[in-house]
């Protein structure tokens, strides 16, 4: 009977049961599903972006300065271009203050202050001596962190060969080291592009701001030239970028020798000179030269610049190449110079005779190392340098403008306007806009125009360009003491990574200039024809990185484990479910 009862009660109790369970069953069918349905999207976002993660052997920072709106687009195919081949490259779009501020900050990293990699160009001139500045171990601007001891032999040697067959063996050879060596990449030659009213007479891109006296707009007192960045000195000995020697430089001062059209020599401030012998020249000087202040230009003025240059307190930008050129500086009368050279120096007259000079009745009696701070370098105190240039500074607006009234007493006639401003527009589509409303006249060369903005100057009848080549190439400049870059073959690697072709072709229309390979432009003595140009190539590029031991096999994501379907989710949820259940049901069962 009991056994009998019991049996009764569970069957009678049954339906509630299996109704128990069957509710159970539902809800927590309901919450997996639910469950499912969440976790399956994320699981997925979760696989995709582990897919698409990328690992990279190391970062670097490549900084270019403000305005170039060509240089800005390189850098932007370079970023692409790097990951190719594991490098992740960030780019930096900085002030030009900025700009010099690091690079001067080198072997520092970019991390550190420093730099990694820049985009700009850089100029040597005109003949290849101009080298030295970048490039011997004790050259004015060693912002390269780079030296090579066979390459500075090399450039001393040629500096003192006057032979022409003989200096171009030396710097044929100094060629092949900077090639191979490679403490810069250059990749560009440029075609440099003012954009400007069709109204302005006397214009010509190869005296640029040099000419300025030169420079008139008919009906108007004043004449509006722009460029991307303000000046950074206003003594010439000090100027470390163009944007000041084209502000300041060309319309303030003058030299003995200068740059005139197709950048041939002419004489200045000197109406002649001659060699006496192989390390002594000789300059007869203009006789109606004055300061702006009205005291008389003598020889006493060129030997004060020279030796001040040489003096190593001051800390002048060419300080190494005078100090190693000039023996000593000879006022023979008030309007004749001597100057004696350690040795026979070919370039003397493109990189010596060609420096501005400064007036000694001003900053004789300052203390040397003071002079970078005088208030005719600084401009403090609306106190602004004296020159003998065609126009006087009288203002600066720091990152606006400088303005510049015509000196009527310049020696080779009044200027033909009154006023300059030399203005300052970091934007180049909002210089061109200012441009095309009239409220700018002259935009310089510095902007990087794309195709697109010449064309559409050139169809507009009221504007126009100048155009001219120039040797410095645009370059990928590389901190050598930087602890990845140090490494050649890395170098190497990004050297064949940068596409040269696209660059000319794409970004810059095939109008803006030629690939470039190696330093010295074809036009220059010490050009290497024999040096293979660089193909773009992305396996060459990681060869060079295996050769500077980084494997590419630890690039490769390890493979992923099993996928799990949503199907095969849902099918082990179904099956968890009716585990559940089933388990609940059979365990009620047994405790009963």
């Amino acid at each position: 009977m009991a056994i009998e009862k019991s049996l009764k009660d569970i069957l009678l109790r049954a339906p509630k049961k299996v109704y128990l369970m069957g509710k159970l069953l539902k809800a927590v069918a309901i919450f997996l599903t639910t469950f499912l349905l969440i976790l399956t999207p994320i699981a997925s976002t979760m696989k995709l972006k582990a897919q698409q993660e990328e690992r990279y052997f190391f970062t670097l920072h490549l900084m270019v300065p403000k305005g170039n709106v060509i240089r800005q687009n390189v850098g932007e195919v370079l970023v692409s271009e790097f990951a190719k081949i594991g490098i992740n490259l960030e780019l930096h779009i900085v002030d030009f203050s900025e700009f010099l501020d690091r690079i001067r900050g080198a072997p520092k990293t970019w991390e550190e202050g420093g730099y990694d990699l820049f985009l700009v160009q850089t100029g040597y001139g005109f003949d290849p001596s101009g080298i030295r500045t970048f490039f011997h171990s004790e050259g004015g601007l060693q912002i390269f962190n780079f030296s090579n001891g066979i390459l500075d032999k090399l450039i001393d040697e040629g500096d003192k060969t006057i032979d022409p067959e003989e200096r171009e063996k030396i710097y044929l050879k100094a060629s092949e080291i900077l090639y191979y060596e490679l403490p810069v990449i250059p990749y560009w030659r440029v075609v440099n592009t003012f954009l400007l009213s069709a109204d302005v007479k006397g214009f010509s891109p190869y005296y640029d701001t040099d000419g300025c006296d030169k420079w008139e707009i008919p009906g108007k007192d004043a004449i509006r030239y722009v460029q991307p960045t303000d000046a950074d000195n206003l003594n010439p000995i000090f100027m470390q970028t163009g944007y000041s020697f084209r502000a300041v430089g060309g319309p303030v001062y003058d030299s003995l020798v200068r740059y005139g059209e197709n950048f041939q020599l002419e004489p200045h401030m000197a109406k002649s000179w001659e060699w006496v012998n192989d390390t002594y020249i000789v300059f007869y000087l203009h006789e109606n030269i004055r300061w702006h202040d009205g005291v008389p230009f003598t020889a006493e003025d060129v030997k004060f610049t020279y030796e001040t240059i040489m003096n190593k307190e001051v800390g002048a930008v060419d300080y190494s190449r005078f100090s190693q050129v000039i023996e000593r500086v000879d006022v023979i009368d008030d309007y004749t110079i001597g100057i004696a050279l350690k040795e026979p120096y070919a370039a003397f007259l493109d990189y010596i005779a060609t420096h501005q000079i400064i007036p000694k009745h001003i900053l004789e009696d300052v203390p040397p190392a003071d002079l970078i701070n005088h208030w005719t370098n600084t401009g403090e105190g609306g106190k602004f340098p004296i020159g003998t240039g065609p126009y006087k500074m009288v203002e600066w607006k720091v990152d606006e403008y400088i303005k510049l009234v015509a000196n009527e007493d310049y020696f080779m006639g009044p200027p033909k306007t009154k006023e300059i401003y030399m203005m300052v527009i970091p934007e180049s589509a909002t210089a061109l806009a200012a441009l095309q409303k009239g409220d700018v006249d002259i935009l310089n060369d510095w902007f990087g125009w794309t195709p697109e903005q010449i064309n559409e100057v050139k169809e507009n009848p009221e504007l126009t360009i100048a155009s001219y080549p120039i040797p410095g190439p645009q370059l990928v400049g590389i901190n050598c003491g930087h602890p990845i870059l140090n490494n050649r073959n890395v170098r190497w690697a990004i050297n064949y990574i940068i596409p040269r072709k696209k660059i000319i072709e794409e970004l810059c229309g095939g109008v803006a200039g030629r690939e470039a390979y190696q330093y010295l432009a074809p036009e220059t003595l010490g050009h290497n024809p024999n040096l293979p140009k660089i193909e773009y190539s992305v396996e060459k590029a990681k060869e060079f990185m295996e050769l500077a031991g980084y494997d590419y096999d630890w690039l490769e994501p390890p493979p992923p484990p099993p996928a799990i379907t949503s199907t095969g989710m849902a099918l082990a949820a179904v099956c968890l479910v009716v585990g559940i259940a089933l388990g609940f049901g059979i365990g009620r069962m047994g405790r009963r």
